[in-house]
């Protein structure tokens, strides 16, 4: 077997598995069919030529010649088919030829000629010297020029329209085109380069090597149509040289440094150098690797500069940096897409996040016009989440075609989008990126990919982070609206004492500016406040409804405060926070409630005085008019004088009782021992209570008992209720008097006066066993004239009430019939430097 026939085998075999590759690749697509055809053409070509070197006899030799010339002929034409059916993919096969007629005619002539003696004459074989077998030679004829111009002109047309059509082409087309000519460019290159050789080596030695430059030329083209993620040929070209020159660098230096340690040691140490001149020389190239192949890259760059597309080392920084920057999620989109608008030229950059039941677009901001919103159980998400990588649609038109793909392709063709590529967290789909048609016409080829799959990972997170931004920004914003416009003030300080929050409502209670006090020491603050707030920071202990009189204002502005602890994730202390109430509205409210009740009661008075002055008066009038006639009765005199004096007498009490009650005295505050004036009153109706047999029972366990009184008003309100209860006990039964103390009860409006300070609030009990009260009698029990006993005016509680609260205090009753009644009484502590009056 001839020398040259084994490779061509070789050729052959791969040249098939090719053109079946990419056949099956699409088998409907027009560029894979004519891909197959051309494959078809060659390996005929292939195959004449393996018969030929196989051949015997001239005759066969000669025959097999001509048919690959033939088939040679066919490839232009099939080759000029390729472009044709890359251009004009959606024409039937029919119209395509139609418009190819003068090649098909060109071609079947070039055919026809092939097989006449004006082509070839004949064959012989020829031993070149050192040749084992000899070679086939053509004889050819002696108008075998016009097929040889035919082949060249014919190819110098193809590579004119592929070059045309790669300039006015975009996208894969362009890219197919390129990949083709490049292919078309190299195996010219190699012709050339081998014919070259042919001078300084024996031709003979070079026909083996021939079937593989059509070989090359497949897989090239092959690439360029078959492969569904695919590089731009500037990028191919840039990375193949690269490559060999890296590899004929890399072999140079091993050559030169094996040359080198055999020619310095090998007079020394005989053959065996060679070995070690071999390991030098690997080290030599393993340590020279890394910095030639940068070398062999910067080359490659410098004679492709216009073949660059996305330069993504600098695109990866421009990103990285924006990535970095903690912003609002708008600012971040906005500055992503702008980065890769400009990396990847193009005008069309779309970022959709999720939101409820679809993807929304939230970059560029988007008009009724313009919006893009996709649900999601959108073709487009589901082909995306199931394949998870990016979705190109010139990746779609040359993979084969599946109902899924061609429902995407049509959804991507509809809304002018070359690129969805999916922003993935945590495996999850975080949102979209959509990408419009590049300007300069070229493809989103591999590297493209690969850098925007990398830059939408960082998206990801960086998205992420920009929600969870502006989430803080949002609430910082709603936080800061709503202290602004609340109706309480709030003070906030951190553990340094350092004022955090300070806001409007405060500053209209406190009189102070904010940008003052904000940042700066809690001394600050209105002595009040600031001891308030210290003690907290510093115990930890709340403090509630503290009432405080603040030099504000006219009249001053009385504020309830209560302060607490505020702590983070860790429980540990942040700081200490103060809630201020204006109670100064209230107050008003309360002294006008106090007045109109006062008013009411006026009227109630007036009532009740006529009814009770109009009996004894009745009864004077009566004894009046009988006097005349039976003034010289003595029996009557005496009857009717001390009638006139009882009458006086209780006329008298009641006004007095009246007066008490109508214009109480002022209480002459002092501070005063609870415990005593109890214990005084007690003893007051002791031998009463012994008489009734009462028992007494005193729990008085108030370690602290000591508040601002009037003691003889104390003791007034004492007796009355002792009284009231004994006169409940008609049989007996026992009256228990205890005392507590209590902090921080709401319902008490505790004062403070002289040199004491209000802290906690004395709570006096006096309960009873007796009948008990009706409920719908306990509401009016401290209304003027109301009594449920046969005698008494009924305006006992009302003056006891009024002294209570004069003293700051507040009066609870509760109870229960035939179980008994207990009269809660709460006065405000206080401490005093000085002695105490009782």
């Amino acid at each position: 077997m001839h020398s040259a026939a084994v490779p061509t085998l070789v050729a052959l075999a791969i040249q098939s598995v090719l053109g079946l590759v990419v056949f099956q690749a699409n088998p409907w697509r027009k560029p894979n069919q004519c891909f197959f055809l051309l494959s078809t053409v060659i390996g005929v070509w292939l195959a004449c030529l393996y018969f030929s070197f196989s051949a015997t006899t001239s005759a066969e030799v000669a025959f097999y010649i001509r048919e690959a010339s033939a088939a040679g002929a066919l490839i232009l034409t099939v080759f000029n088919l390729l472009r044709v059916s890359i251009r004009q993919q959606n024409r039937r096969w029919q119209e395509i030829l139609a418009d190819a007629w003068i090649w098909l005619i060109a071609a079947v002539a070039a055919v026809i000629f092939c097989q006449t003696k004006f082509f070839l004459e004949g064959a012989r074989f020829s031993r070149p010297p050192g040749a084992s077998i000899p070679f086939p030679v053509p004889v050819y004829g002696q108008d075998a020029v016009f097929y040889f111009l035919y082949f060249v002109i014919a190819g110098l047309i193809v590579i004119i329209n592929y070059a045309r059509d790669v300039r006015q082409t975009t996208g894969s087309n362009r890219a197919e085109l390129a990949f083709i000519l490049t292919g078309a460019v190299v195996a010219i290159a190699t012709t050339f380069s081998s014919f070259s050789l042919g001078f300084f080596i024996d031709r003979s030695r070079l026909v083996g090597f021939a079937p593989f430059r059509i070989v090359f030329f497949s897989l090239i083209v092959a690439y360029g149509i078959a492969t569904r993620k695919i590089m731009e040929a500037g990028f191919f070209l840039r990375r193949a040289i690269s490559y060999g020159l890296l590899a004929a660098y890399l072999l140079a230096l091993y050559g030169l440094i094996w040359w080198l340690v055999d020619s310095a040691f090998e007079p020394l140490f005989g053959i065996s150098t060679r070995s070690a001149a071999h390991v030098t020389a690997a080290l030599a190239v393993a340590f020279a690797m890394a910095s030639a192949r940068g070398l062999s890259q910067s080359l490659a760059d410098r004679l492709f500069i216009s073949t660059r597309g996305l330069d993504f080392r600098t695109t990866m920084n421009q990103a990285v940096a924006i990535l970095k920057s903690v912003t609002t999620l708008h600012d971040l989109l906005t500055r992503f897409g702008k980065t890769i608008a400009q990396a990847v030229d193009t005008d069309r950059v779309m970022i959709l996040l999720p939101q409820k039941d679809v993807y929304a677009q939230h970059y560029p901001l988007p008009t009724p016009a313009s919006q893009i919103d996709l649900p999601k159980d959108h073709a487009l998400l589901k082909y995306l989440q199931s394949s998870g990588q990016p979705i190109v649609l010139d990746e779609l038109h040359r993979a084969r075609p599946t109902p899924e793909s061609d429902r995407v392709s049509k959804h991507m063709q509809h809304l002018n989008l070359a690129v969805v590529m999916g922003i993935f967290a945590r495996e999850q789909l975080a949102g979209l990126m959509l990408l419009g048609p590049r300007l300069s016409g070229r493809i989103y080829g591999s590297v493209e990919q690969e850098a925007l799959q990398a830059l939408c990972g960082q998206l990801a997170v960086a998205v992420e982070n920009a929600e969870l931004f502006t989430e803080v920004q949002n609430a910082k914003i709603y936080n800061e609206t709503l202290l602004e416009n609340l109706t309480t003030g709030v003070i906030a300080a951190g553990t340094d004492e350092r004022i955090t929050v300070f806001n409007n409502e405060t500053v209209q209670l406190t009189e102070l500016n904010a940008r003052e006090i904000i940042n700066h020491s809690i001394d600050k603050l209105p002595p009040a406040l600031r001891d308030a707030l210290r003690t907290t920071l510093r115990t930890g202990e709340s403090q509630e409804n503290n009432e405080i009189l603040l030099d504000a204002g006219d009249q001053g502005v009385i504020v309830r405060a209560s302060t607490s602890i505020f702590r983070g994730e860790d429980r540990q202390v942040l700081g200490a926070l103060m809630v201020l109430t204006d109670l100064t509205p209230l107050k008003r409210l309360e002294l006008l409630i106090r007045r109109s009740d006062r008013l009411a009661s006026l009227g109630t008075l007036s009532a009740g005085m006529a009814h009770e002055i109009k009996n004894p008066l009745v009864s004077i009038k009566t004894f009046a008019q009988l006097l005349p006639q039976r003034y010289q009765d003595s029996d009557f005199r005496e009857a009717f004088s001390k009638l006139i004096g009882h009458e006086i007498e209780r006329i008298d009490s009641l006004v007095n009782q009246l007066l008490r009650f109508a214009r109480p005295a002022k209480p002459d505050l002092k501070p005063t021992h609870v415990h005593e004036v109890l214990e005084k009153s007690l003893q007051l109706i002791g031998h009463r209570l012994y008489d009734h047999d009462i028992k007494l029972a005193r729990f008085l366990e108030a370690n602290v008992d000591t508040i601002s009184a009037d003691a003889d008003q104390l003791e007034q309100v004492f007796l009355n209720f002792f009284i009231n209860a004994m006169e409940a006990m008609k049989h007996g039964g026992e009256l228990s008097v205890s005392t507590q103390t209590h902090t921080g009860e709401e319902w008490v409006a505790p004062i403070a006066h002289g040199n004491g300070e209000a802290r906690e609030v004395l709570h006096i009990t006096i309960r009873d066993t007796g009948e008990g009260i009706q409920s719908e009698h306990i509401q009016h029990l401290f209304d003027p004239f109301f009594t449920t006993k046969d005698y008494g005016t009924g305006l006992g509680l009302s003056v006891v009430h009024a002294i209570i609260q004069e003293h700051g205090g507040q009066i609870e009753v509760e109870s229960e019939l035939e179980k008994g009644t207990a009269f809660h009484i709460l006065l405000p502590l206080a401490v005093f430097d000085g002695e105490v009056a009782a």
